[in-house]
């Protein structure tokens, strides 16, 4: 074999690379060609997709920012609503609790004259009924029979005059 100089070895590699290329584009152009283009288009419809699929998104986005803006302004209704029944329910509550109390202060001062006048109405009994003891020993002790004939006529008396 002949030995080429290293000048003319790159001259033939170059060549070769040259006559490769030559038959790769003469024979594979049009696969070629046809892979970019069906790659193109494929990459064209993803794009399209996801350009069509980034505006569903965003309106989807804008939809649910505005419902998410409706149900805060909601949820604030919701809680100043509860906030004011919780404050009118506590005040009818406190109301009916004075009622209440009024109520059974108003029974307790009733029973309370009720058994004031009871227990006085005792006393008066009792003290009646000692009086009478007393004036029934008084009576017995200083009366005598014919002061109490005496007495017993005069009684009488009365009684027919009254008639």
């Amino acid at each position: 074999m002949v030995e080429l100089s290293e000048s003319w070895k790159w001259i033939l590699k170059f060549t070769n690379f040259f006559i490769l290329l030559w038959i790769l584009v003469k024979f594979g152009k049009k696969h070629f060609q046809n892979f970019l283009l069906g790659r193109h288009t494929k990459v064209k419809e993803r794009i399209d997709e996801a350009d069509k699929l980034l505006a569903e998104a965003e309106s989807l986005k804008g939809e649910y920012a505005a419902k998410l803006a409706k149900l805060d302004k909601e949820i604030e209704a919701f809680k100043a609503q509860v906030t004011e029944e919780t404050k009118k329910e506590s005040e009818k509550l406190v109301e009916e609790a004075r009622a209440f109390a009024a109520k059974i202060e108003e029974q307790a001062r009733l029973t309370y004259e009720q058994e004031k006048r009871e227990i006085s109405g005792r006393i008066k009994e009792e003290i009646a009924k000692l009086a009478l003891e007393k004036a029934e020993r008084l009576v017995v002790e200083k009366v005598s029979a014919t002061d109490n004939d005496k007495i017993i006529e005069e009684f009488i008396e009365k009684l027919r005059s009254l008639n």
